[in-house]
Parts: structure tokens; C-alpha cells; sequence
């Protein structure tokens, strides 16, 4: 592809292209490596990731209960027993933000001294999500192997809002497991179904970051990896980007974020990539050196 063309086709999609910002070390790393690394939900930056929907599963079951009885009311007493106990289902997240790759409070936040904010296709991520899904699974249905799924966060009061109580209706309406479920108990398939439904939900407090995220589940454990972070020691599983292979059209674009050393890393990532991607400096007049 001619860069006039490149530079055509990824300006066009620039808003639409899922971005992930971080060091320009962790770059490096990505670019060497041919890996993102997706860590356990239970790490991330809200700490309120996973408490957040169970909360709204025992509001809702309580407000059902006060108008409800007969049959319902024994499915929703049993249903509120499972929720006061549940069974947490581990998940691994990779964090990406559909806010155009150029934010002030993601720089701050994730891009440190000098950072990037790499800007993936989302069909392509999708296709890689189905892939691994399918190769992992070793062509057993869906959830036999390890499942990735690419969606965007939704974000929702603290105390619950309509959206967040129709989908809870749904699994609470809904208890009998699907084809795909079928080795799970009843008990089981609500728990995973909540817990699923946990990586889909943030408190509003975020909801400037615009983000999507690739959910990671059923990972045996010897496949699982360790690292640390400030005062952590985290979880976290691979997701591979494909080392040694061209990185177009999985990243189509990377903005440089404030640095001192600006112009010196665009020109190396330009080189790093042999020109394969749209390059551009970051518009935000910040500094943190």
C-alpha cells in the first residue's frame, strides 16, 4: 500500500480505530514480544470492576421481591441465595479507548513521561478474538477452551439505572443453560453469566475514557503469568498480535504522545514499523518531565 493511500484510508477511520495507550518501553516490548498482555479484572484501575454488577444483581432481586409472589417469588429467593455468595468467574481485560487516540487524561494516566497510543482495526481485532476463540477451543463449542470477546463498556450508575437492571432480568428470567452451557449447572450458568456481563460494566466515573475491551475467560491456570505493578503482584494471560508478522492492517495508526523527546520517537517508530503505519505527534500541550 502507497503511503498517500495509507494515509488516506487510517485518517478517514481515525475515530473509529480502538486505541491503546501506553509507555513507549511497553511498546517496545509489544512490538518485540508480538503481545498484548490482558490482566485479571480484579487488578484494573476501578476497584469497584466485578462488585459493581453483583451490587446491582442483589438491589434488583430485592426490589423484584417486594412485588412479586407465588412461583417467581420462590425462583427470585433462590436466585438471591446464589447472589449472596457467587461464584466470580476469572477474566482477563485488555483496555482500549475509542476516544480519537490524543486525550489528555490518558496520558496522564497510562502514558507517563513519554507514551503512544497504538490504534487498532476493530474488525481485525474481532477477527483475532473469533480466531483464538476457535483454536483454543480446539473446534469444541463455545466455552470448552479459552473464549475472547471484544465489546464496548457501558457505563452505569453506582446504584443501578435501567439498562443495567434489564440485562439482570434477562439471566434472572432466564436460568436454563443455553447448548453452549450445557456442562454447567444452573447454579453455574447464572454466576457466569453475571460475571461475564461484569467486564461490559464501569461506574460513570470513567465514562471519559470511551472504552472497549477484549474479555478473556475459561484460561487454565498453568497458562496464567505474573508480573508486578506499583505496590502489585498481578495476573495476567498473553494475547497474541502475531510476532514477525506485518502489523497492517491490525494497527493502522500510532500517536506519539507529549515527550521531550518527541520527534526522535516518531521517526523510530517509523522505522521500528518500515512505514507500515500512519505516525502522528500527539496535539495536547502537556508536560510531565
Amino acid at each position: 500500500m502507497s503511503n498517500i493511500a495509507l494515509e488516506s484510508s487510517t485518517a478517514r477511520q481515525a475515530s473509529e480505530l480502538l486505541y491503546h495507550y501506553t509507555t513507549v518501553e511497553s511498546f517496545v516490548s509489544i512490538m518485540n514480544s508480538g503481545e498484548l498482555w490482558a490482566s485479571h479484572i480484579r487488578y484494573q484501575n476501578d476497584i469497584s470492576e466485578q462488585r459493581l454488577i453483583w451490587d446491582h444483581v442483589r438491589a434488583r432481586i430485592k426490589a423484584r421481591l417486594a412485588t412479586t409472589s407465588g412461583n417467581d417469588r420462590d425462583r427470585l429467593l433462590q436466585v438471591q441465595s446464589l447472589a449472596s455468595s457467587p461464584l466470580e468467574l476469572d477474566i482477563y481485560i485488555l483496555c482500549f479507548s475509542k476516544d480519537g487516540g490524543d486525550t489528555l487524561g490518558q496520558w496522564r494516566g497510562y502514558g507517563g513521561s513519554a507514551g503512544v497510543a497504538i490504534g487498532f482495526d476493530p474488525s481485525e481485532l474481532k477477527k483475532r478474538c473469533s480466531g483464538f476463540t476457535k483454536a483454543m477451543s480446539h473446534n469444541q463449542p463455545f466455552p470448552m477452551g479459552w473464549a475472547f470477546l471484544l465489546d464496548e463498556v457501558r457505563y452505569i450508575e453506582p446504584t443501578g439505572d435501567e439498562q443495567s437492571n434489564q440485562i439482570i432480568d434477562i439471566f434472572i428470567d432466564n436460568p436454563n443453560p443455553t447448548e453452549h452451557e450445557s456442562r454447567f449447572s444452573q447454579e453455574e450458568v447464572f454466576s457466569r453469566r453475571i460475571s461475564l456481563s461484569s467486564s461490559r460494566f464501569k461506574h460513570k466515573a470513567f465514562h471519559e475514557e470511551k472504552e472497549w475491551r477484549i474479555a478473556i475467560f475459561d484460561v487454565p491456570e498453568d497458562s496464567v503469568h505474573f508480573r508486578t505493578r506499583k505496590s502489585m503482584m498481578l495476573p495476567f494471560v498473553p494475547f497474541d498480535l502475531g510476532k514477525g508478522q506485518s502489523v497492517w492492517p491490525l494497527i493502522q495508526r500510532i500517536t506519539v504522545g507529549p515527550s521531550p523527546h518527541q520527534i526522535e520517537t516518531i521517526a523510530t517508530i517509523k522505522k521500528r514499523l518500515n512505514d507500515q503505519v500512519v505516525v502522528v505527534e500527539s496535539s495536547i500541550p502537556y508536560r510531565d518531565w
